[in-house]
């Protein structure tokens, strides 16, 4: 049921976005928050679909896959699949805008050994400028909050749209 639920919703999406188009990621991760303890800076990739509708506003589903450096002997991953919100300014899905989105991600933390993971839903927060409809820039702000610490990290990037 929820599979269908969730098919409907996709496709009543796609069906009422003006415009879409498919791309990739990449950014710069600093850990913030108790991410900075364990974690030294990272590389973030990914891929997005960008859903372009009406006066400015859009939807951006992406998939992301961070890895951090290492920080005394730890290792940290992160895979997030996310959906923002996004206002264009200027309403042409070009120039300045603002996001706003929840992501669903998992870290893994490995040391001496032993591995663990964390899953949960995370909030993003961020702006960036579409330079034209191929390349642009983007600052986001991620956190993901468990049983007793938060995972943050401000990811400074560039997207390709084809």
């Amino acid at each position: 049921m929820k599979k269908t639920i969730l098919i409907l919703f996709l496709g009543t999406l796609a069906l009422a976005a003006q415009d879409v188009h498919f791309g990739v990621q990449g950014a710069l991760a600093l850990p913030t928050g108790d991410l900075s303890d364990v974690a030294n800076w990272g590389i973030q990739v990914g891929g997005h679909a960008k859903f372009g509708f009406l006066e400015g506003h859009g939807v951006m589903g992406r998939a992301d896959l961070t890895f951090f450096s290492q920080n005394n002997g730890v290792n940290v991953t992160d895979l997030a699949l996310a959906a923002d919100y996004t206002y264009h300014f200027d309403r042409r899905q070009t120039g300045p805008y603002v996001l706003a989105g929840l992501s669903l991600q998992g870290y893994q933390t490995s040391f001496s050994g032993f591995s663990r993971n964390n899953n949960g839903l995370g909030l993003d927060l961020g702006g960036g400028w579409d330079l034209d409809r191929h390349v642009g820039l983007q600052a986001r702000y991620t956190t993901n909050s468990f049983s007793n610490y938060t995972y943050s990290s401000l990811n400074l990037g560039a997207t390709y749209t084809f």
